[in-house]
């Protein structure tokens, strides 16, 4: 069978940039931004921390969630145009270097495998409880490693056997799961809580269980639960390579994936706030508790078997992210064993990539279920460092690129005559999470970790890799300048 012609022109614009076509394009428009959707994983992350947000200031952190979505929203205005700009798998470690340079590169691309992994094991191990409850099986330090660990191997196996079955999974559950059933039964809790059931007054989502004192770090500290979820909308722009028509679909899929985590979101934390019968109950037994209490056993059970499915999708198609991140590094020779890491499989996918980062899931789910009590906010905190450190530093790559003159105008998404002011709002917000997620000294731990990576990424900078680069041993290769003309073949170099 031929190829169509724009699997021709994907190929065509991924050789421009130095690299032969390796990975299996097969993702069409409704596939990537269900791997944004899932990256994101809206229902799996609320989940995940709502308990921890909840028992840190009460009922009043839900309006974080609407300042921290106008932050993300505009840094996902300025990373879709870069994924229409480049459109390669590494995403942000690719922007960067064309952008200023390969060392700058390396540690933006650190810092991304700092969000994946860690991302996608805050996932699996927000989903261990609720499939212990439902199994009626005791949650303990023991049970829930070993659910981790077989749901990290399960997903490792899918990842393996290649996109086109991940990405089945990835549409079928943001169909079904994220856009389906959760909308679905976050109408029925908002109709309970405020209609036919009500156990509280709407004032209720003002209050807060700090008694005034420490309220602001306490707001900051909360807004976690939306600075965590609402990452990951980039996802798309990772499995570029993987996309058709990537310069126009893989940006769409970034902002209307987001847009759509934000309204969805913020109805489902209203929902189940409003169904709080007891504060301090719901800071313990979280949204399980709440769903108990508002619509019985049998309507909780089902709600969590969403959770579930939507948190092992999350999960899925962040490791997915991260073994491609992975495999873009590789490929450039900027990793240690980069010959055997940029390998693919005869099912098109990146399988030593995989195999590594479920290895460093692995031995962080060991470190975070027994060296911090914590486990979850220490592995999502250090998750949300990662995620903004590669926004504030791809942001300002492009701002310094603009006033260099060295940024494309050739997009398939243009923030025109606002882009100027939308990188800057968006390098601001990006420092400014930061600040939050590192000041405050409940967020010290995963900061002090996040600090440790990057003096390894320092550390291997230094001693190789510094050296490899000014050898032209690794790097981004030059890009060239593809002639569009569909009959014409040249090919320039730059």
């Amino acid at each position: 069978m031929e190829p169509n012609s724009s699997q021709l022109s994907d190929d065509k614009r991924l050789r421009s940039f130095g690299y032969e076509p390796q990975l299996d394009r097969s993702m069409g428009a409704w596939n990537s931004f269900s791997i944004s959707i899932s990256c994101m994983c809206v229902t799996a992350g609320i989940f995940t921390t709502y308990a921890y947000a909840i028992g840190l200031v009460g009922p009043i952190f839900v309006w974080t969630w609407l300042i921290v979505s106008i932050g993300q929203i505009v840094i996902a205005l300025v990373l879709a145009e870069l994924a229409g700009r480049m459109p390669i798998s590494g995403y942000a470690y690719q922007w960067t270097s064309r952008l200023m340079n390969s060392h700058y590169g390396w540690f933006v691309g650190w810092l991304g495998l700092m969000a994946f992994i860690p991302g996608f094991t805050g996932l699996n191990f927000g989903l261990a409880p609720v499939l212990l409850n439902v199994l009626g099986i005791e949650p303990s330090t023991t049970t829930v490693l070993i659910v981790v660990f077989v749901v990290t191997l399960s997903q490792l196996a899918i990842n393996v056997a290649g996109v086109k079955i991940a990405s089945k999974i990835n549409s079928g559950v943001a169909f079904v799961v994220e856009i389906g059933l959760s909308v679905v039964m976050t109408v029925i809790l908002l109709v309970v809580g405020f209609i036919t059931n009500p156990v509280q007054s709407p004032s209720f989502l003002t209050t807060n269980s700090t008694g005034g004192s420490g309220l602001i770090t306490a707001l900051v500290l909360s807004s976690l639960l939306a600075m965590w979820v609402l990452t990951g909308f980039e996802g798309a722009a990772d499995l570029a390579e993987e996309t058709k028509m990537a310069t126009h679909h893989v940006p769409q899929a970034v902002i209307r994936s987001l847009i759509f985590a934000v309204v969805i979101g913020f109805a489902m934390i209203i929902a189940f706030t409003i169904n709080i019968p007891d504060v301090s109950e719901a800071a313990s037994g979280g949204p399980s508790y709440i769903l108990e209490s508002a619509l019985g056993h049998a309507g909780a059970t089902l709600f969590e078997g969403i959770a579930i499915v939507a948190l092992y999708a999350g999960g899925l198609a962040n490791m997915a992210a991260a073994s491609r991140l992975t495999f873009s590094m590789a490929r450039d020779n900027m990793l240690p064993g980069s010959k055997t890491l940029q390998k693919v499989s005869t099912r098109r996918a990146p399988a030593a990539a995989l195999y590594l980062v479920t290895g460093i899931a692995l031995i962080l789910a060991l470190l975070g279920n027994y060296v911090s009590a914590e486990a979850v906010g220490f592995i999502v905190g250090m998750a949300a460092v990662g995620y903004y450190g590669v926004y504030g530093l791809t942001v300002l790559a492009v701002i310094v690129a603009a006033r260099r003159g060295g940024l494309s105008e050739d997009s398939g998404f243009s923030l025109g005559k606002y882009a100027g002011a939308v990188r800057l709002v968006a390098l601001v917000w990006s420092a400014a999470v930061l600040v939050c997620l590192i000041v405050p000294e409940g967020n010290r731990k995963p900061a002090m970790v996040g600090v440790a990576f990057l003096v390894l990424a320092t550390i291997w900078w230094v001693a190789v890799l510094r050296g490899r680069l000014s050898r032209g041993e690794a790097g981004v290769p030059a890009s060239l300048i593809v002639d569009e003309d569909p009959n014409a073949e040249r090919v320039l170099t730059n």
